[in-house]
């Protein structure tokens, strides 16, 4: 069978089946290698403070955002902004781990994984993809149980407060493709 977004998720499942097997799911020292160091970057990109100052730039990662908000998000002061708990902090950790882990089991069940953190540019407006999988645009998420809720129904398009589908389909434009998951 052709390798495809519509059967990514049960080729991981079988790939992690054949452990519950007691089999070899044949990692080799290269993934391990390259697993680590993806991890390595995740946790560096996570803990290097981002300067804002200055920068109320549109992209990618917020054009689906209200007006008022990406407004507001550019002419309040940074020193005003309300800053990050502890606990919002571990949870992009998290998300990014999750990211990486996630994209390695895509890679081990032997879909075709490209354009990692691609840099696209759509009217001026930049972004990263986060890849392709199987030729399509791929955005990972992560989501709490509640908000998972919108995906896994397919109400996503109705409540899209964090305008993920408008962030997928820049992506898309410049890609030139059409099916794309977030």
């Amino acid at each position: 069978m052709k390798k495809n977004l519509n059967n990514l998720v049960g080729d991981i499942y079988s790939l992690l089946d054949t452990l519950t097997e007691g089999n070899d799911i044949g990692i080799t020292d290269k993934d391990y290698e390259d697993f680590g160091k993806e991890m390595a970057d995740a946790l560096k990109h996570w803990a290097t403070p981002q300067d804002r100052t200055g920068k109320a730039n549109l992209r990618m990662s917020n054009i689906g955002k209200p007006e008022r908000r990406l407004w507001f998000d550019a002419h309040t002061p940074a020193d005003t902004t309300e800053k990050l708990q502890a606990s919002t902090q571990i949870k992009f950790l998290y998300g990014h781990l999750l990211e990486v882990l996630l994209l390695f089991f895509v890679k081990l069940s032997g879909h075709k994984l490209s354009s990692m953190q691609k840099e696209i540019t759509v009217d001026g407006i930049k972004g990263h993809m986060d890849c392709k999988i199987d030729g399509e645009v791929v955005d990972v998420k992560t989501a709490s149980g509640y908000a998972f809720k919108k995906f896994k129904e397919g109400t996503l398009a109705e409540n899209d407060a964090f305008g993920y589908l408008a962030q997928l389909a820049g992506y898309e434009e410049a890609e030139g493709t059409s099916k794309g998951v977030s």
